[in-house]
């Protein structure tokens, strides 16, 4: 739902952000973000460094929503509370799904291929996998997130550590996360579609004495920047 003529408002208006040149790479990367529509809201989340065992676990609250601050469209998970990251933010660079992690100082930057994504844009059946690895950095070490939606109130994220080239992934934690409230709608069913992005709208937003919905604050932003450019992509969509 995010076309290139949407994103070419959006960064003449912000004047901030820059688009890919190859439209085809561009069109890829809307598609494989849009497929983590289902983990747009607010979670609560259960972290244990090792599996079935309360030593250093810990609890924390997070938020997945859409990110249309910086340089192309992103998805951002942020994490109050959480021992391994502050965020964890998703976009697409040159063919590749990118996962950049946060915790302080430390930065962790993830790929994998496009064609690892969960294959549909609205799942109806879980679970959905996707595998990142990072580079090997100059002590030799390479890291590994696993994101994993079981259901459309479930959720993991496993994080491990190759210390040599040679030698096995070890856990260094697992978050086992339950999205808060009520039960949400399954994303492409009946509820109520965000106007940007295609996902969950649960978020009323306003123009020209008209209501529209949104699924996350992002949005709300994306949206109040250029109302009429969305609304005239999302009325065309419909057409289809």
């Amino acid at each position: 739902m995010i076309t290139r003529t949407l994103l070419t408002a959006l960064l003449a208006c912000s004047g901030l952000w820059a688009i890919s040149e190859d439209p085809t790479d561009s069109a890829t990367g809307k598609v494989a973000l849009e497929r983590f529509n289902g983990l747009v809201g607010q979670w609560k989340g259960t972290g244990q460094p090792r599996r079935g065992s309360n030593r250093g676990a810990w609890r924390e609250k997070t938020s997945v929503a859409w990110n249309f601050k910086d340089k192309r469209p992103a998805i951002l998970i942020t994490a109050d509370g959480s021992k391994q990251f502050e965020s964890l933010q998703l976009t697409v660079k040159q063919g590749r799904l990118v996962a950049r992690q946060k915790q302080g100082d430390a930065v962790i930057e993830y790929t994998a291929p496009l064609s690892d994504t969960w294959p549909a844009v609205s799942p109806t059946k879980w679970p959905a996998k996707i595998v990142l690895t990072s580079k090997v950095d100059e002590k030799g070490v390479t890291y590994r997130c696993t994101l994993q939606q079981l259901s459309d109130i479930r959720a993991t994220i496993l994080l491990e550590k190759q210390s040599s080239p040679t030698g096995s992934f070890r856990r260094l934690a697992g978050v086992g996360y339950t999205r808060e409230g009520e039960r949400l709608a399954q994303v492409g069913g009946t509820s109520r579609k965000c106007i940007v992005t295609g996902g969950l709208g649960t978020i009323a937003v306003s123009h020209k004495g008209k209501t529209y919905y949104v699924c996350c604050q992002g949005c709300v932003q994306a949206f109040n920047d250029a109302p009429d450019e969305i609304i005239a992509e999302y009325q065309a969509s419909l057409k289809k």
